[in-house]
């Protein structure tokens, strides 16, 4: 081979392999990029997550204060006032008493109305203030955020039974409350939701909680 034609073939080789070295470099990079999305993305959840149980834990709390500033107890002994238009709990979530008391129908974390989400900011459902919240006034196409996530959480609150264990002489009412919280993403939601109980003297527990599917 003379040496004109082995420099070429020796150019050709080292251009090879360059090329392959490129492509290696550019696949590993893609591959650490990914792998940095997804521990941020698992970030995002953990921190909606913790929301979540927080705000959750303080929507119990405002059902319970609730519940004996209105004296549900009295007033569980006519059980079809509380439901319907113009009642406490609406089919709307948006009755007497403000918005995120809901009549129980299908699944707050699957409901929308006028093609809102009932647990987004611009819906039928409560806030819960982490930070002062800011008025929203681009509902639902444009969302103004917060400095600490992209909203503050939302929850609504369902009268499941308020005449609840009246049956066995300890009659209670039965909620249940369903909050939705983000991180800085609002693809980051997570949502739970609780069973609660208050009964005699303002007694409240949480007979338990799961996390809900969108």
């Amino acid at each position: 081979m003379s040496g004109g034609k082995q420099g070429g073939a020796t150019l050709l080789m080292v251009m090879s392999l360059l090329s392959l070295l490129a492509m290696l470099v550019l696949s590993s990079s893609q591959l650490i990029l990914n792998a940095r999305l997804q521990i941020a993305n698992a970030q995002e959840r953990r921190r909606a997550e913790g929301l979540a149980r927080q705000a959750l834990s303080g929507a119990e709390r405002w059902v319970l204060q609730w519940d004996g500033l209105n004296d549900m107890e009295s007033l569980a002994a006519e059980p079809a006032k509380l439901y319907g238009p113009g009642a406490p709990f609406a089919p709307d979530c948006h009755g007497t008493h403000g918005k995120g008391l809901c009549e129980p129908t299908a699944p707050p974390e699957k409901q929308s109305q006028g093609g809102v989400p009932l647990l987004h900011p611009c819906g039928n459902s409560r806030e819960y203030e982490l930070e002062p919240g800011l008025p929203q006034w681009h509902c639902p196409q444009g969302v103004r955020a917060g400095r600490l996530t992209w909203s503050n959480p939302r929850y609504v609150v369902e009268l499941i039974d308020p005449r609840f264990g009246a049956g066995s002489g300890d009659p209670a009412r039965l909620y249940r409350i369903t909050v939705r919280a983000w991180g800085h993403s609002r693809h980051s939601a997570a949502t739970m939701q609780s069973w609660y109980r208050v009964g005699a003297a303002g007694a409240g527990r949480r007979l338990g909680w799961e996390e809900k599917t969108p």
